[in-house]
């Protein structure tokens, strides 16, 4: 069983957790990074989105699909919350962190 976070991560925390997995410099993990442009094929892409769910940050394998950018990685975490048993513990999602970085 993964570990449960204490918090949900803010877009710095998931951005320096994805740098130590993808071995990246974590200024390159914009949100609008894409990952083919990172060189993140998809065997990297699942066993990073593995690594990060070891790390209490679960991101469903089926929806690997979907993960162009750092950007869409994050919005599907905060989608993964919404169903998690966090969620009915007052736990609210974050709006659009567009433009940091």
């Amino acid at each position: 069983m993964a570990p449960k976070l204490e918090h949900p991560l803010s877009f710095e925390e998931f951005r320096d957790l994805m740098a130590r997995e993808l071995q990246l410099n974590k200024e390159d993990l914009t949100e609008d990074a894409s990952f083919y442009d990172l060189m993140v094929d998809s065997i990297r892409m699942v066993e990073m989105l593995l690594h990060l769910e070891e790390q209490g940050v679960e991101i469903p394998l089926e929806s690997a699909w979907q993960i162009e950018t750092v950007g869409d990685a994050y919005r599907l975490y905060q989608e993964s919350l919404a169903t998690s048993p966090g969620a009915a513990e007052g736990w609210t999602l974050s709006p659009n962190h567009a433009g940091e970085g």
